[in-house]
């Protein structure tokens, strides 16, 4: 399908936070699919990943349509007995753009890196990272990835904050994961700084942070 696409000019928050959020739960995958004449045809889906259906409805769709002009469509598939939405759409132009901007196509995990934009947005790509990733790590709240771009990004920007964090590397099969978890006590500087949006994630932050 064709779609009348906007293309945003330069950054702005909410751009580095979409980047955030496809950094963490997106995937813009390599595939092709066989036409009928015999040919195979390039694909170029971008695909984003939640269990719950509100944060598509309330966050990402409004977001995306707010940036790129088109509404994704969510479908639902089953994965280990549980229910997850994929908010999906085609496009070549936002494909395209999305690479221009430094999103890593095809199996990102290892190779996920940060885009090169003004120092101010930073802190938004972040926000979108651990909305999607982020979670309780112990009797606190943390990722893990397995990009050491992400990894020294995020305790880039956990120190121009003065926000006290671990980092656990670890070796599994030969790759090196990090795992970077804040200490509970600056939960709140967390809160202060960090512009979540994912209700769910700010409401477990506020509840350690009020027995920390």
């Amino acid at each position: 399908m064709k779609y009348n696409v906007e293309l945003p000019r330069r950054w702005d928050e909410d751009l580095a936070y979409l980047f955030g959020l496809l950094l963490g739960d997106g995937s813009l995958p390599k595939s092709v699919s066989l036409r009928a004449n015999g040919n195979y045809q390039k694909r170029y889906h971008i695909y984003f990943y939640s269990i719950f259906k509100d944060f598509h409805e309330e966050i990402y769709i409004p977001l995306f349509k707010g940036l790129f002009g088109i509404f994704p469509r969510i479908d639902v598939q089953k994965d280990m007995n549980r229910i997850i939405y994929n908010c999906r759409i085609e496009s070549k132009d936002i494909y395209e753009y999305l690479i221009q901007l430094g999103f890593s196509n095809g199996r990102k995990a290892r190779i996920a890196k940060v885009p090169n934009l003004p120092k101010k947005y930073e802190v938004y790509v972040l926000a979108g990272l651990l909305d999607t990733d982020g979670g309780k790590k112990g009797h606190s709240f943390g990722f893990t990835t397995a990009s050491e771009n992400l990894a020294s990004f995020c305790k880039y920007i956990f120190d121009s904050f003065s926000i006290k964090y671990n980092s656990c590397p670890w070796t599994y099969n030969g790759w090196t994961y990090h795992q970077i978890y804040i200490s509970r006590y600056d939960v709140n500087k967390l809160l202060k700084n960090i512009p979540l949006r994912n209700q769910r994630k700010i409401d477990y932050l506020k509840s350690i942070a009020s027995v920390a």
